[in-house]
């Protein structure tokens, strides 16, 4: 049974996929947002919420509304989508960046 399950799981990795992009947190009260690209935009809103919620995160002025209003008050939202093309030649750190100031740029809200 256990080996069963180790077979299962590990199958259902191999056909996972990740989705790469650009996230973007936002302060429902205020509007402002936090944006950062990833090639694993999951692992970053898990990473993300593991250290708001620890008081860890680097970016003092999210961290602080967040300890105050609770992350209700708080979206994240995949905001660019950048495709898997199955191409060893693409740099996708390259394509995520140039993604996330072509958002950040096209942006009339506050940043953080």
């Amino acid at each position: 049974m256990k080996n069963a399950l180790k077979k299962q799981l590990r199958e259902r990795a191999k056909d996972h996929t990740t989705t790469m992009g650009v996230l973007a947190v936002t302060n429902i009260s205020n509007g402002k947002k936090y944006v950062q690209g990833s090639l694993n935009l999951e692992a970053l809103v898990n990473k993300m919420k593991f250290l708001l919620n620890g008081g860890l995160f680097t970016h003092p002025q999210l961290q602080k509304e967040w300890t105050e209003l609770g992350n209700d008050s708080f979206t994240f939202e995949f905001v660019v989508i950048v495709p898997d093309q199955n191409n060893e030649f693409i740099n996708y750190r390259k394509e995520i960046q140039k993604a996330e100031q072509s958002y950040i740029s096209g942006l009339i809200t506050e940043l953080y």
